[in-house]
């Protein structure tokens, strides 16, 4: 079976989690036995269109690659297709794959031309409507006109590519029960046969060997870490207070920031004026400097308002971090109801729980019990025999 990965990002060009759930299925479906193609997008700067020269590539492990170059700018996705729309559809026709598989948000219009072609699946990895709520409630809570015009100004655009992307697709998939539940109330009811839910999945051998490269690092009980883009609905103001609460009971926590967004400024004055010394903000970072800070944490922080199956979080609960969420529909299914990480109706509360557990001789078993959780249930061979699974369901 022959299966084509359509995704406008796909490293090294990642800007959020859909890249590297790309990257992880590949690599899983090519251990399940199937051929993959991936065809994916080359961010270019204004003027070099012309210039690109689009190409297979080959991994070492297999994967063969073909980008077509999209003007670097948003909505990237949109430009990924419109700049590119026929060279898709002959480039996929060409390959006669048995299935394709998009993302949700950079699979229309392009689904409608290649909808004849072979079943089409597409993965949902957020909600317009929660996304366009929630922004609207930060507007004068640290939100960003850039995230205003994008997630509101904008949602009339996205709900409706959403929905065009559930009406051509054969079958869906949503990364979490909680996002099947918010897709449904905003698309209707009666998608409800086609959406399953396949959560997120992490290739293990792949994550063991970027984590063991770092081994001369000693974990710390005392140190937290952050990464994500920084907008108001990842939480990052929430670290700022966490940051404070612990500055101000004395607590021995240090927190790591990894990420740059449109709050990183406010972030840093907060930092200045509060004059915090327990938070340190580390911008953009590479791959490998994110591992050397998993190396030192015990725990991870995702005090976001709202995820649907964030990457962070399955990949360090599979290092034995410890999580510290917000209690939410997404935090409470990820971790079995709290029962593997620490889950809290706000900061405050969430602040109070680790500063009792600080130096708890129960932290090492926590950790050894999530690590065993999360690769058991979180493993990419086990998302990736489900994908299979559905391939072959759609293709019979």
């Amino acid at each position: 079976m022959h299966v084509v990965l359509l995704s406008h990002e796909y490293p090294p060009f990642i800007i959020g989690g859909v890249g590297t759930f790309v990257d992880n299925l590949a690599h899983g479906l090519l251990k399940q036995g199937l051929e993959v193609t991936v065809i994916a997008g080359y961010p270019v700067p204004s003027g070099g269109l012309k210039e690109f020269k689009a190409g297979v590539e080959q991994t070492d492990s297999g994967i063969n690659v073909i980008r077509f170059p999209y003007a670097n700018i948003s909505p990237r996705q949109l430009w990924f297709q419109i700049f590119n729309l026929q060279k898709l559809y002959q480039v996929i026709k060409r390959i006669n794959a048995d299935v394709i598989h998009g993302q949700s948000s950079s699979a229309f219009p392009v689904s409608y031309v290649l909808k004849d072609l072979a079943p089409l699946a597409v993965t949902f990895h957020t909600s317009p409507k929660v996304e366009k709520t929630l922004i609207a409630s930060s507007l004068f809570r640290g939100g960003s006109w850039s995230d205003f015009k994008t997630y509101l100004v904008g949602y009339p655009v996205w709900s409706f590519t959403f929905k065009k992307e559930l009406d051509y697709s054969t079958t869906a998939v949503a990364v979490s029960n909680a996002l099947k539940s918010d897709l449904l109330s905003e698309m209707g009811e009666s998608y409800g046969k086609k959406i399953q839910c396949i959560h997120n999945g992490v290739d293990i051998e792949t994550l063991e060997k970027e984590y063991e490269s770092e081994i001369s690092l000693e974990e710390s009980t005392n140190t937290i870490l952050f990464a994500g883009r920084l907008f108001w609905r990842k939480g990052p103001l929430n670290i700022i207070k966490m940051a404070y609460l612990l500055q101000k009971n004395k607590a021995r926590f240090k927190i790591i920031v990894h990420g740059t967004g449109p709050l990183f400024n406010k972030m840093q004055e907060y930092i200045d004026s509060l004059r915090l010394r327990n938070i340190e903000l580390r911008g953009f970072t590479s791959k490998q400097q994110l591992m050397k800070s998993l190396r030192l944490c015990k725990f991870v922080a995702i005090p976001s308002m709202y995820e649907a199956c964030p990457m962070i979080l399955l990949e360090s609960m599979c290092l034995g971090k410890i999580p510290l969420m917000l209690n939410l529909p997404f935090s409470s299914e990820l971790t079995e109801g709290g029962k593997y990480g620490i889950l809290a109706d706000g900061v405050e509360s969430l602040t109070d729980e680790l500063i009792t557990l600080e130096n708890s001789h129960s932290l090492n078993q926590l950790s050894n019990s999530i690590r065993m959780f999360a690769r058991s249930a979180y493993n990419m061979d086990k998302v990736a025999a489900k994908y299979v699974e559905m391939y072959r369901e759609v293709s019979s």
